[in-house]
């Protein structure tokens, strides 16, 4: 099993520490004010706690599902997360290409993260329809397209690579 690694651009890297310590800060602001009046006066004492938790527990859970890296494996496309690898079985895939930034410019976040972390989860455009992203940048676009419609992206840093082992994978 050889793996591809999936690194952010410059741009995802700065959402990602600018998003994070927005959400630190804002969630200990109460912690940190040192005026007379106290976040905790207007509700429960436990309370307090939840929104700080609440904001460390998101940051945990998008990075544990961000991709990290691909790989082919027994014929299955694995994407590397921290948390727990995705399968995608390859009998299914009709294409494996690259794909140039303008060709996936107006896709619409359906449902997932756009930026923490990487940019993964369900995403539509015209051309492709119903995507699943597992993207770290805004270059560098793979697109695998399956028989059952749901289009795959992503984003490894060497995409010449990749395309060219998906290609003697299948030859064999």
């Amino acid at each position: 099993m050889s793996t591809h690694k999936a690194s952010m651009d410059t741009l995802t890297k700065g959402l990602t520490i600018g998003v994070s310590i927005l959400l630190l800060l804002s969630g200990f602001v109460p912690f940190l004010s040192n005026n007379e009046f106290q976040f905790s006066d207007l509700m429960f004492p436990s309370a307090v706690y939840v929104i700080p938790i609440s904001l460390i527990i998101m940051l945990v859970l998008t990075y544990g599902f961000s991709p990290k890296g691909y790989a082919l494996e027994d014929g299955k496309l694995v994407v590397l997360r921290p948390f727990q690898n995705k399968f995608h079985a390859t009998t299914d895939i009709l294409n494996v290409s690259l794909v140039d930034r303008k060709d996936l410019k107006n896709s619409l976040r359906v449902f997932g993260v756009g930026g923490l972390f990487g940019y993964f989860g369900l995403f539509r455009n015209t051309r492709y329809g119903t995507m699943i992203w597992y993207a770290t940048r805004r270059d560098q676009f793979v697109v695998i397209e399956r028989s059952n419609g749901r289009t795959i992206v992503l984003t490894p840093d060497d995409p010449n690579s990749f395309v060219s082992e998906w290609n003697e994978t299948i030859q064999r």
